[in-house]
């Protein structure tokens, strides 16, 4: 019976003990592919002059309906179904789906001029 010294099979050893300091995912390709140094805020910037303004002003107007629509119907009929606020649970959910409706309305309008 001697004393073991602590190898690869040592429960407490701490395998991130290396340097507290150094980032493990300094090296990670998949960290952050749009704000490198080798030229993706360029590639923005070039794909935005690219879009048209009417393309870019639809995207956006649907976009943030369709958020703002989700949310309201679906906030809408949680105070329906667990706290029976009619008046204000109906108004949201109302309201949500009337702004999918102008969403898809405002999404087929632009399909149809392309």
């Amino acid at each position: 019976m001697g004393f073991d010294p602590p190898g690869d099979d040592d429960p407490f050893e701490d395998p991130f003990g290396d340097d507290p300091l150094e980032d493990p995912f300094a090296n990670d390709p998949l960290e952050d592919p749009i704000g490198d140094e080798s030229g993706g805020n360029e590639d923005l910037e070039r794909t935005f002059s690219e879009i048209s303004r009417s393309t870019l002003l639809a995207f956006v107007v649907v976009a943030v309906l369709v958020h703002a629509g989700l949310f309201g119907a679906s906030l809408g009929v949680m105070l329906i179904g667990f706290r029976s606020q009619w008046v204000g649970g109906g108004a949201l959910a109302i309201g949500g789906g009337l702004a999918l409706v102008v969403a898809v309305v405002v999404y087929r309008r632009y399909s149809a001029r392309t």
